[in-house]
């Protein structure tokens, strides 16, 4: 019998989730989106006016420097689904920790049940 099927239903559901997002080889990103309001320099351009061109970036950190990628129009949906992967991935992670801190937690509280009833 493999470990996987010892797992509760509810965690086997999101290992099962993570593998298949994983498995998909959909693209994953461990950054945040981020939306600036720049001025280009042009003379005349309504940014010169206070009217901001918006722009999207990706942030992310390299080492301890912190990194912006600009992301241009045709890229923003595919940067918004890099960023909404990794999202979904680290909260399935989240939720199987969770429940392996729970099982632990109630494995050491019967062992020390069982001890003190000897």
């Amino acid at each position: 019998m493999s470990l996987r099927s010892q797992l509760p239903p509810k965690d086997r559901a999101a290992r099962s989730r993570l593998v298949q997002l994983l498995a998909a080889g959909k693209p994953l990103a461990q950054a945040s989106l981020v939306v600036m309001a720049r001025v280009c320099g042009k003379k005349g351009c309504r940014c010169a006016q206070g009217q901001k061109h918006l722009s999207l970036y990706l942030s992310t950190r390299l080492g301890r420097a912190r990194k912006m990628l600009y992301v241009p129009p045709e890229l923003q949906q595919e940067a918004r689904a890099m960023v909404a992967n990794m999202r979904q991935t680290q909260a399935l992670l989240e939720e199987m920790s969770q429940a392996s801190l729970e099982r632990l937690a109630d494995k050491k509280a019967r062992r020390s049940a069982d001890r003190s009833r000897s």
